[in-house]
């Protein structure tokens, strides 16, 4: 609930945001554009993403960002079920695990050609990845299995350069790489995407 809650407010920030930064900023006047932009990604798991960014001069990026996996459905390990006879369940709920991670990047744009309508972001930055992974326990005489799901936090670094494509003044759409790296793991995955609010200027 808390993750849906955060997602829905972060959506509605960043599109009113966009908004009106492109009424009271028309792209005639200024060399800057702020945006925001949801992503789907496929990889080890899959994931979503939202993000603001702002770029300066054309030339730099500074983005903020909320990306999480999708719940997957874990069980355990196999000597975890050899260690005692016919282990079973002991609740119907399913254990899970998943990632969400904040960050921030700051990067440099390179446009491919005069109309400025393909470029390439290179960016990084880093994160803070909160993971929660279930721990499995033994209950009812070894008969059967229960788990508690343990939660902790995570220094990230993340890279994510993308090709972005504005296919008219307000939106466009982006493909590109996204790598967490952190103690715990590397999640690496592939998006696309797409961005809503003053993407280009003319």
């Amino acid at each position: 609930m808390k993750t849906l809650l955060l997602i829905t407010v972060f959506s509605m920030a960043t599109l009113v945001s966009g908004a009106q930064w492109t009424d009271s900023k028309p792209s005639t006047t200024t060399k800057h554009t702020l945006y925001s932009s949801g992503e789907y990604l496929v990889g080890d798991q899959q994931a979503g993403k939202l993000g603001m960014s702002y770029t300066y001069n054309n030339k730099y990026i500074l983005s903020v960002g909320y990306s999480a996996t999708f719940k997957t459905t874990v069980t355990p390990s196999d000597n975890f079920l050899k260690s005692a006879t016919n282990v079973t369940p002991a609740t119907s709920v399913e254990p899970f695990e998943n990632s969400e991670n904040l960050h921030m990047m700051m990067g440099r744009i390179f446009n491919l050609n005069e109309k400025k309508n393909l470029r390439v972001v290179i960016q990084a930055g880093p994160g803070i990845t909160t993971f929660r992974e279930p721990e499995f326990a033994l209950v009812n005489s070894n008969s059967q299995y229960n788990f508690e799901t343990k939660t902790s936090k995570k220094l990230s670094l993340v890279i994510n350069p993308k090709l972005e494509m504005p296919l008219h003044a307000t939106v466009g759409c982006s493909v590109g790489p996204m790598v967490v790296v952190n103690s715990n793991q590397t999640y690496i995955g592939a998006g696309i995407g797409i961005m809503y609010g003053l993407i280009k200027n003319n």
